[in-house]
């Protein structure tokens, strides 16, 4: 066989091939993840930038991992010696300790403060949800008004009772992120005068 008849017996089979793999990609419409592989950002980790993480499940907040507390090593000790750098002004370096534990420490609290709240939310929503008799399977018309009723009254009623509690926790939280932004003001300050 020459090479122009075995050229011509490929085209079928790669014809086909080429059908049989837009059959399945057309197959796969509803999920176009499968279809087309999804691109993948390189990773550009070099030590330098903050990296935020996955959502926590409790708080659903995406906390975020600083660069200062990736660069700390662990010890057995109670002071660690990146602390106490000899080669720095110490007071722009007692400024940027200030700045870091105080931001990581309005983080936590923000975590704390969500992770709670969504906890109780959860658990008040659910018990009002099992005060209702059980539905009919399938659900009625019924059963869907008396149900969405019910989380009608239980997110008025979680407005109404949390509003207090919610209104001092803003307060509070933009009083943190204000002496945050003095903190990281001063910092920089302190690095410009350093230079």
């Amino acid at each position: 066989m020459n090479s122009l008849a075995k050229r011509a017996a490929a085209v079928p089979r790669a014809a086909a091939a080429y059908a049989h793999a837009s059959a399945s990609m057309s197959t796969n419409a509803a999920a176009p993840e499968a279809a087309t592989p999804r691109r993948r950002r390189a990773a550009v980790d070099d030590g330098t930038v903050d990296l935020v993480a996955p959502p926590d499940p409790r708080s659903n907040i995406r906390p975020v991992v600083y660069v200062s507390s990736r660069r700390r090593r662990p010890s057995n000790s109670p002071y660690s010696a990146v602390e106490f750098p000899v080669t720095s002004t110490p007071r722009a370096d007692e400024l940027e300790l200030a700045y870091t534990m105080h931001r990581e420490r309005v983080d936590v609290t923000n975590h704390r403060f969500w992770a709670t709240t969504n906890a109780d939310f959860d658990a008040q929503r659910a018990a009002r949800l099992a005060a209702l008799p059980p539905a009919a399977d399938p659900p009625t018309a019924a059963d869907e008004a008396a149900r969405e009723a019910v989380l009608a009254q239980f997110y008025r009623d979680w407005q109404v009772g949390n509003r207090d509690r919610m209104d001092k926790w803003v307060a509070a939280w933009w009083a943190d992120i204000w002496t945050d932004i003095k903190l990281q003001a001063k910092v920089y300050v302190a690095r410009a005068l350093r230079r």
